[in-house]
């Protein structure tokens, strides 16, 4: 029960800071503060490692460590990042299981992507290195298809989930850069259906910058 009650804690955390960050920028711009920055693109490789199945029911060999991709525009303020905002359309990857369900044969893939939006902090350490963390929020499509008992079937879940974690970058010039994260999503799918669980994420990414200043002054 306190792993559930610090779970949603959490949750409830992400989603404060989301909407209080909105709000920040909404209130900028009705005081007409100057807006400053680039736009990126940025394309990341990445592995993730899910959890769908309980194997309190579930029994057998589950692969889910999976190669996925990312597609994100990026807002930020220059070579030395400080706030740093992202969307992103998620291809996550796929795991497959083979094994039984409370005694019945259960084998089948689960693929799972998303559209999701993050802000992130990024304190500059020098004038090429930056590291940070951040929050989201992604809304994921969960599907499904197995076959259990013999008899083809397809489940799938679609909601908005939180996210959050580490980001680190490294710029080469104004224009290129490289960087590394670690996100977790939490409670991705539906129990009884797809299954649920947690899914990290770790990835290398490298952006394009259109433009803008290369310093936060």
């Amino acid at each position: 029960m306190s792993a559930i009650i610090k779970k949603g804690v959490l949750k409830s955390g992400i989603y404060t800071g989301l909407f209080g960050f909105a709000a920040l920028l909404f209130l900028s711009a009705c005081q007409g503060l100057p807006v400053k920055g680039a736009l990126s693109a940025e394309l990341e490789a990445l592995m993730s490692r899910t959890d769908f199945k309980d194997y309190s029911s579930f029994q057998g060999s589950q692969d889910r460590s999976a190669m996925g991709w990312k597609l994100s525009g990026v807002y930020d303020p220059g070579v030395k990042e400080k706030i740093v905002i992202a969307g992103g359309y998620h291809k996550m990857g796929d795991t497959t299981f083979s094994g039984t369900w409370q005694g019945v044969s259960d084998e089948g893939t689960i693929e799972t992507d998303a559209f999701e939006f993050s802000v992130a902090y990024r304190y500059p350490f020098s004038e090429n290195f930056s590291a940070g963390g951040r929050i989201g929020a992604a809304n994921v499509d969960v599907e499904e298809r197995e076959v259990f008992g013999g008899v083809p079937e397809s489940n799938s879940a679609s909601e908005t989930v939180p996210f959050g974690g580490l980001v680190m970058r490294y710029a080469f010039n104004e224009s290129w850069g490289v960087s590394a994260h670690f996100d977790r999503y939490l409670d991705v799918g539906e129990v009884g259906v797809t299954g649920e669980g947690d899914i990290d994420v770790f990835g290398v990414a490298a952006d394009f910058r259109f433009g803008g200043n290369d310093s936060d002054d």
